[in-house]
Parts: C-alpha cells; sequence; structure tokens
C-alpha cells in the first residue's frame, strides 16, 4: 500500500498524469464473539462486526459463539434484528449489529444483545 501511494506521488511530482489512483479501502475489523463480550466496556454501544455460530435457538432467543456447538455460556451473545428468525442453528455467520443493554438478562445471564443493523451473511468456512 505504502508502495502504491510513493508511486503516486513520484508519478504526480513527475508530471505523468496517472491519477486518479485507486487505492483499496480499509476492511472492517471482524470480531470472535469472545473478543467483545470479555471486552463490553470498549465495543458498548458502538457497531461491530462479528464471525461465529448460532449455538443456541429458543423461542424469543438465538445466541451467538465463536463455537458451533457446547455449553451456553453468559459469554455467549443475544441476537435480535432483521433477520434473526432465519439463522441455523450450528451454522457459520458474519453479523453487523450495534451493542445494546437488556433490562432484563437473558436465559444465559447475558445483559447485553446485539441489535443486528443488517442481515446476517452467511460465512465461509474459513479464518
Amino acid at each position: 500500500m505504502k508502495m502504491l501511494q510513493r508511486l503516486a506521488h513520484y508519478a504526480v511530482a513527475a508530471g505523468l498524469g496517472l491519477l486518479p489512483l485507486s487505492l483499496p479501502a480499509q476492511a472492517a475489523t471482524i470480531h470472535s464473539v469472545g473478543s467483545v463480550t470479555w471486552h463490553l466496556k470498549e465495543y458498548f454501544g458502538k457497531t461491530v462486526e462479528l464471525r461465529g455460530y448460532v449455538l443456541a435457538i429458543q423461542p424469543g432467543l438465538v445466541l451467538f459463539s465463536d463455537e458451533p456447538t457446547g455449553a451456553v455460556s453468559a459469554h455467549d451473545l443475544p441476537i435480535e434484528g432483521p433477520g434473526a428468525d432465519r439463522l441455523v442453528l450450528h451454522k457459520r455467520y458474519l453479523l453487523t449489529g450495534t451493542l445494546t443493554s437488556d433490562a432484563v438478562p437473558a436465559a444465559n445471564g447475558s445483559r447485553v444483545h446485539l441489535q443486528l443493523t443488517t442481515e446476517p451473511v452467511v460465512a465461509s468456512s474459513g479464518p
């Protein structure tokens, strides 16, 4: 990236007229569920992107986790919003939403949930 910027600078200085130069946009940071739920103060009230799995689906509750199976804990994240009702158990997704607080804790004890701002996207099996 810095090399492209230097080349563009030299091209302009030399009058080669190579602009406009299109540089790739910075990729958004995709977080793990645990990195967010263990450090809530850092992310609370902010829009975040998370990659993980639907760990549990209960009436009125979808829990998102870093693991596709296992025991439910307070560090699994309740999900609400557009498309939450269509999430599939144990499937990997990329979610975008805002961390907000709940007056009453969810069944897993969490007082925070992810309010989806966009529809969930099925994630690839890679990192």
